[in-house]
């Protein structure tokens, strides 16, 4: 099993996705997560739907899209911290 949080490094969650959009977009935030989450047809926080939201986000607005990339960089930092440190366990 991977380690939940390698580092102190969480692996990130759809409430850390509409989180960020709300932070890049502002006042529009809730109604661009609104948007993101009706077009990637999700209503809920079940564990597929972080994938689901970022496809969306990388097809939206240039804010939306670096939103996802850096939700992606952090997705993968918390993989690979999490199988080094399963190698060296």
């Amino acid at each position: 099993m991977l380690s939940e949080t390698p580092y102190g490094l969480a692996r990130p969650t759809l409430d850390d996705a509409r989180a960020a959009v709300h932070r890049a977009h502002a006042g529009d935030g809730p109604r661009i997560w609104h948007e993101l989450m009706r077009t990637a047809g999700l209503a809920g926080t079940d564990g597929g739907s972080l994938e689901r939201m970022l496809a969306v986000m990388n097809d939206a607005d240039p804010a939306s899209r670096l939103c996802a990339l850096a939700l992606r960089i952090r997705i993968t930092s918390h993989t690979q911290l999490s199988l080094l440190v399963k190698e060296l366990s």
